[in-house]
């Protein structure tokens, strides 16, 4: 049996990349960025499947207007990836929901958010005679 290939999950936020550790699972590539200024780069070069993204932390650029550029680029181009908001704050997560965010979840229940994407990944890409 081949062994699964890893997914790619960026998470832009800047008090998650201190404690980056906390959130490295199996068959996740997991990259943590302090700001989402260089968004796109890190995106179109790794091609996620999945993004998380804060609304507000260091930087130039802030989260709503990383996820709007995300969003025009994934209608522009082939990229199938998954754009989630992860806020403390609902207020912040609508902003982001309405910047082209295909979901919001509190930052306090990310770890769970990716177990449960990688379990349903894993699952879709397990031979059926399993």
């Amino acid at each position: 049996m081949t062994p699964l290939r890893p997914i790619t999950v960026l998470i832009f936020d800047d008090e998650l990349h201190g404690a980056a550790h906390q959130y490295r699972l199996p068959q996740v590539e997991l990259h943590v960025y302090e700001h989402a200024d260089d968004a796109l780069v890190h995106v179109q070069r790794q091609r996620p499947v999945l993004v998380l993204m804060d609304y507000s932390m260091r930087g130039e650029q802030s989260g709503a207007e990383a996820m709007s550029a995300l969003h025009r680029l994934r209608q522009d181009g082939d990229l199938t990836m998954r754009l989630v908001a992860i806020s403390r704050s609902s207020d912040s997560n609508r902003h982001m929901l309405a910047a082209g965010a295909d979901d919001a979840i509190p930052k306090t229940h990310v770890r769970a958010y990716l177990e449960r994407c990688v379990e349903r990944i894993v699952l879709a890409d397990r031979p059926k005679h399993l």
